[in-house]
């Protein structure tokens, strides 16, 4: 009987060519399982950090009531191996945990749970530091508190919102937004957070992130150009979506979005700013490499009678991302 299972894929030579321009691009690519040729699930990316070292972290029981640290400094890689940095707070620990491939973005456990990470744009007005707010989770961190405790993608994928929200999300790679997709062998959801601007504190009740994940349908691929990609939200659909409370009220509350309007809410317009050619590129070769008949794609290959017009930025066509 043929059983399906999660493929952490490096994908090197179509990445070597999505990220030659950007040398600090995280790129992400997950497949569904019925769009592979042998059934298994498939997520990768490039991590760009400075920290590319890679170590096991082995499984390990604990007492009830025991607290897990939240470090600050898991991707310095001036730091020695185990040395995770400056501890910002503390959650309730698990009584035992799972062993897991611990990196700058912590990437799969033991049972086979993914997640693949890339650090995307967020509006101005979004952005939260360490100086001008109370909130202490980053996006790698979670990662580690995930892989730890579960085994399946939809359970890891709300454990990580509901940690985010409650403990405040604490951008770690610039001031930037950050996606994830979370895989297991028999599914992927890509989930994406925003911050929630400067002053927020925990005991102000309200989240601490906008949250929002979508199921990846299993006959479909998909990529992350360091860019939101989730749109139109159905948050009655409880099989393919999962949102944190706030999911739209930031944006009405902040006047980016009239629900009087009658027009749909659409994630990624209202959180994200403006797309810039270092992600549309990458959305450009992914889909005209993958999806070829979609629609006429704009050429951007090489001519022979201008071996240098893929390298003109003003004869490059910027893609909606709609």
């Amino acid at each position: 009987m043929h059983k399906n299972y999660l493929r952490m894929a490096t994908l090197a030579g179509l990445f070597v060519t999505l990220t030659f321009s950007a040398s600090f691009s995280c790129t992400i690519i997950a497949v569904g399982k019925k769009a592979t040729a042998d059934g298994s699930v498939i997520i990768s990316h490039t991590d760009t950090g400075p920290d590319s070292r890679i170590f096991y972290v082995p499984g390990k029981k604990y007492s009830r009531g025991d607290q897990a640290p939240v470090y600050f400094g898991i991707q310095d890689a001036d730091r020695p191996l185990n040395d995770d940095g400056k501890i910002l707070g503390y959650i309730p620990q698990v009584e035992q945990t799972y062993g897991y491939f611990q990196s700058a973005y912590s990437h799969v456990n033991e049972y086979q749970l993914g997640i693949a990470e890339s650090t995307t744009a967020q509006r101005d007005e979004l952005i939260c530091t360490m100086e001008n707010g109370k909130q202490i989770m980053t996006i790698e961190q979670a990662m580690i508190f995930a892989l730890q405790r579960y085994k399946k993608a939809r359970e890891a994928t709300l454990f990580i919102g509901n940690l985010l929200t409650t403990y405040g999300f604490l951008p770690s790679s610039g001031d930037g937004s950050e996606t994830l997709v979370i895989a297991d062998p028999d599914e992927a959801w890509v989930f994406e957070v925003f911050g929630v601007g400067p002053g927020w504190k925990p005991e102000s009740k309200k989240p601490g992130a906008i949250g929002a994940a979508q199921r990846l349908p299993d006959d479909q691929a998909t990529m992350i150009p360091n860019w939101s990609i989730i749109k139109e939200i159905n948050p009655a659909d409880k099989a393919n979506f999962i949102v944190s409370g706030n999911y739209q009220q930031e944006a009405v509350s902040r006047g980016w979005y009239d629900p009087a309007s009658g027009k749909p809410f659409i994630w990624q317009e209202a959180y994200a700013p403006l797309p810039e050619e270092y992600a549309t590129s990458r959305f450009w070769l992914f889909f005209h490499t993958f999806m070829p008949n979609l629609k006429e794609w704009p050429d951007r290959m090489l001519d022979p009678a201008n071996p240098f017009k893929g390298m003109q930025p003003y004869y490059q066509v910027v893609e909606p991302l709609s």
